[in-house]
């Protein structure tokens, strides 16, 4: 039944949620937040409005991220092929919360009834974000080369985002 009420009443917790989101990145000074605890929170807010877990902050995972971010630093974005979930991010002056919202901003894009992006949108970012099996994130961000641009990398474990399968 909790599902059933979160779906029907999903896009008023929604709003409210990336409300709030935009509210602490607003209140943050305009340096970039890229702390362990940024992405967490982020992450945490919009699974906490389908009653999901809040993801844990794992080194190892960072490492992998900070590592795979180090060798993107021609700001290409090529996929890591590593056993965890992954999404990324590139623009200027990113910083995790910043990411962490365009990907959180996917949602618009997902029909969850249909469990598929609309046509011709992205919306894996998001359902990764809110992939209720993950329980922990790890992320690293670079400058790329061209030196006004950054690319963040984040892992999930355990991955999401399996075909014909719904996030939550």
């Amino acid at each position: 039944m909790l599902n059933t009420l979160t779906r029907t009443m999903g896009n008023w917790h929604i709003i409210g949620v990336v409300s709030i989101s935009m509210a602490v990145i607003l209140l943050h000074s305009c340096e970039a937040h890229n702390d362990p605890e940024d992405y967490v929170i982020m992450h945490s807010c919009i699974r906490k409005a389908y009653g999901l877990e809040p993801l844990c902050w794992d080194r190892k995972l960072a490492e992998v991220a900070q590592d795979w971010a180090n060798q993107r630093k021609d700001c290409q974005m090529i996929h890591n092929n590593c056993s965890y979930g992954e999404n990324m991010a590139m623009g200027p002056n990113l910083s995790g919360l910043w990411a962490t919202q365009m990907w959180i901003d996917e949602k618009r894009d997902y029909d969850y009834d249909k469990n598929e992006c609309l046509n011709g949108k992205m919306c894996g970012h998001y359902t990764q974000v809110v992939w209720a099996n993950s329980k922990k994130i790890g992320c690293g961000r670079v400058q790329c080369d061209n030196g006004h641009s950054y690319i963040i990398v984040c892992n999930y474990d355990p991955p999401g985002n399996y075909v014909g399968e719904k996030p939550y």
